[in-house]
């Protein structure tokens, strides 16, 4: 338990929170960099910028934005180094573990208070005037695909696998078997 003057210490202000470092968080932040807010902070949970994006290693992404077709990894690069060109502060390998609201004395807005933790600053209390969640997505749990059993050993969802192959380089087996035709299955 924290006493007022220790919950205090780690309070942090800003006029808009972005929770989620992926593609729509990168990109609300830099529109909003652009339309005159400076206090922006991005929040995200990985280790580093750039969401699905970074584990999406085929052509595709860039045609309508950048005129040029990029891997997702490319694409998402362009925009982290936009972020950080415009001086958009963010904080990864960090948890939101709440988001509260209260009303503000004299002020018809209220003001929404983000709790966050991660290893470098701790616990973290952040006051902002607005809060933009771009979470993304998540894959269909195993039990929605209708894969059978408590615990099938080497049966995996194909972001899953996705991620295991593309960014941290496992490569189990050398023959699998894909079941569906999907876009990331068959990517």
């Amino acid at each position: 338990i924290l006493n007022q003057d220790e919950a205090n210490m780690n309070t942090l202000n800003y006029d808009i929170v972005i929770i989620g470092g992926g593609p729509a968080g990168l990109a609300a932040a830099i529109e909003a960099k652009k339309s005159g807010t400076d206090k922006i902070l991005i929040l995200e949970r990985d280790t580093r910028l750039g969401g699905i994006l970074l584990q999406c290693i085929h052509n595709g992404f860039g045609l309508h934005h950048f005129g040029e077709e990029l891997t997702g990894p490319e694409y998402a690069h362009r925009f982290v180094e936009e972020v950080k060109n415009l001086g958009i502060e963010y904080k990864v390998d960090t948890m939101v573990l709440d988001i509260s609201t209260v009303s503000v004395e004299n002020s018809n807005f209220p003001m929404h208070i983000v709790s966050a933790i991660n290893t470098k600053d701790g616990i973290l209390s952040i006051q902002a005037k607005a809060v933009v969640l771009a979470m993304g997505c998540r894959e269909r749990t195993r039990g929605a695909l209708v894969i059978p059993g408590t615990r099938p050993a080497g049966i995996f969802t194909a972001g899953s696998v996705q991620r295991f192959v593309n960014i941290d380089g496992y490569i189990k087996k050398k023959k699998v078997v894909i079941l569906g035709s999907g876009d990331i299955g068959l990517i």
